[in-house]
C-alpha cells in the first residue's frame, strides 16, 4: 500500500506519482488517470470506484490530516482541507 502526503491541491505518493486537484469534483493523476467525485463514491478514469466513509474507504485505505494510506484515502472530504 502507497502512503501520500497532501499539500494543497497536490498529493504525492511514495512511489513517485502526484494527483492534482483541479475543482471539487475532479482530480488528475501524474500518471493520466482522471478522477471524479460524485456524492461519496469517487470513479476514475481507469475503472477504479471509491466509496469514502469518513477519513476511511472502501479500497482498506485511512486518512489522517494531510497523511494517507492507499489511494482511495487521497479522496476523502476533510473539513479543513477537501482535497
Amino acid at each position: 500500500m502507497s502512503f501520500w502526503q497532501i499539500l494543497g491541491k497536490w498529493a504525492y505518493s511514495d512511489s513517485g506519482e502526484s494527483i492534482q486537484k483541479v475543482s471539487d469534483t475532479t482530480s488528475i493523476s501524474s500518471e493520466g488517470t482522471v478522477y471524479n467525485r460524485m456524492g461519496n463514491m469517487t470513479v476514475g478514469s481507469d475503472g477504479a470506484v471509491f466509496t469514502q466513509m469518513g477519513s476511511f474507504s472502501s479500497d482498506g485505505s485511512t486518512r489522517m490530516g494531510s497523511t494517507t494510506t492507499g489511494l482511495g484515502a487521497v479522496f476523502n472530504k476533510d473539513e479543513e482541507d477537501r482535497f
